[in-house]
């Protein structure tokens, strides 16, 4: 465990964590569990990212005890990371996928669920056999429809892969020139960056916020134009 907490670069400890994360599950499921949601890319927690054969082993285990996967897609589904549901990156097949926030992207907000059709057949959920205050809203589902139509478009896939890989590309440049930038990664446009002390592994809070205030001024010039910034801050060394 004190391996774990060692300051290291993120990938680094997850690396290291992926095995003893894999027994861990292994051994929680020995209890009595119906089902495991995860994300598959962290999100508030520091947009991290697992190692490509992660979900592979952690879902045969699941199906072993027979416990259903649930794909969290609340906030990186939509192609915020070049997929349509970010697992898709992870080549696994979840029971059951949650997605919201982009589908309205805030407009009479919607959120729901997709799942393998044994899961939700009329016979197991009848009319009028679930309830929401909100549901159905006729604004929340036009404007749900019409993203949908959007996504169709065109290719969101590519366009997130390619900005993302200039994005990610421009992050490790500025890495490569300021100790005060850590781990970068990032898939599509989910991307990180850490801000440290000059260590680069100790967190430094006093410059996250001086970045955060500077974008938030709205005075960046672009092509003749004022710009601003909206920047993420989470997770313990992703900021």
């Amino acid at each position: 465990m004190e391996e774990l907490l060692e300051l290291r670069p993120l990938h680094q400890v997850i690396d290291t964590a992926v095995d003893s994360g894999i027994l861990a599950i292994e051994r929680i499921l020995l209890l009595i569990l119906i089902a495991f949601f995860a994300e598959p890319i962290q999100g508030t927690g520091g947009y991290v990212i697992p190692p490509k054969g992660y979900f592979k082993e952690m879902k045969k285990i699941l199906d072993k005890y027979n416990v259903l996967f649930v794909s969290d897609e609340i906030q990186m589904g939509f192609y915020r990371t070049g997929k349509l549901w970010s697992i898709e990156h992870f080549e696994v097949t979840p029971d059951i996928i949650t997605f919201g926030k982009a589908l309205t992207n805030g407009m009479n907000p919607l959120s729901g669920i997709w799942a393998k059709g044994e899961l939700i057949t009329p016979e197991k959920f009848p009319p009028g056999s679930t309830h929401s205050t909100f549901s159905s809203n006729p604004l929340g589902t036009r404007t749900g429809l019409e993203v949908m139509k959007m996504l169709e478009e065109i290719d969101h896939e590519k366009m997130v892969m390619e900005s993302g890989a200039y994005f990610l590309a421009q992050l490790k440049d500025l890495k490569k020139k300021h100790k005060q930038i850590g781990d970068v990664d990032g898939l599509g446009l989910a991307l990180r960056a850490e801000v440290c002390e000059e260590d680069g592994l100790t967190p430094n809070k006093k410059l996250t916020d001086k970045i955060m205030n500077e974008a938030l001024k709205g005075d960046l010039d672009y092509k003749g134009k004022k710009y601003g910034l909206v920047l993420d801050v989470g997770g313990y060394l992703a900021y």
